[in-house]
């Protein structure tokens, strides 16, 4: 009995160690070409995006990658401590006419179960004019995150999220601005065309890409979450 206890309790603390010090997963990617990365055997790529994001002519690539393995992670303070399949977000950018990877974020790509109702979940990825955009649906509700390029960076200049109260009908729709300071606020009821429009200014720097930790734990305003 005391060595299975003891294996227990080995075995838990092996699990919060690992869970809490497992960044040596990922790989590095920084600097890498496109083919380097596809031929990572841990990791495949989910979704794939290209476009112009420096405006210097030449197509960029942004890349949503997904480890082939799953491994214990405690996605927030008051997540329970999950067995997930990490994904990693990487944008490759043309460096003296080879594309490279300039930049790579770990933690804010959310997790296939990460999607509430919804048995799994998988973000749209789109580059569109320059910018970079981030989307994903669930089930009553969606949220959307772009990015543009700025000295060296992906930094956000928009999202937007968008909800239906499944048991009131009312919806309510936050569209974040950055470059205004403001958050614009659109409520109503699904079965009416009526809508109530306010204005929030905010004040705060806007993250790069690179600066992201996990979906929902930068406050923008009170309890407005991104």
């Amino acid at each position: 009995m005391k060595t299975q206890i003891l294996t227990i309790l080995f075995s838990v603390i092996y699990v919060l160690g690992y869970t809490q010090n497992n960044e040596h997963i990922y790989p590095n990617f920084i600097g890498q070409e496109l083919k380097s990365i596809k031929a990572n055997s841990g990791w495949k790529v989910l979704q794939k995006a290209s476009g112009d994001l420096n405006t210097d002519g030449t197509t960029d690539f942004a890349l949503i990658l997904e480890s082939r393995d799953s491994v214990f992670e405690k996605r927030c303070s008051d997540c329970k401590l999950l067995k997930n399949k990490p994904r990693i977000i990487v944008v490759l950018l043309s460096h003296n006419s080879t594309l490279k990877t300039t930049i790579q974020n770990n933690k804010f790509i959310a997790r296939g179960d990460e999607g509430g109702m919804m048995p799994y979940l998988e973000p749209e990825l789109s580059i569109e004019n320059g910018l970079l955009n981030i989307y994903y649906q669930y089930t009553r509700s969606s949220q959307s995150y772009t990015f543009k390029f700025d000295a060296s960076q992906m930094v956000i200049i928009k999202a937007e999220s968008t909800g239906v109260h499944s048991a009131t009908g009312s919806f309510e729709s936050l569209k974040y601005d950055f470059r205004k300071g403001e958050l614009i606020w659109e409520l109503g009821h699904i079965s009416q065309d009526k809508t109530e429009t306010k204005i929030s200014p905010f004040d705060i720097k806007p993250k790069s890409l690179s600066e992201f930790e996990e979906m929902y734990e930068w406050e923008i305003i009170d309890h407005k979450l991104l």
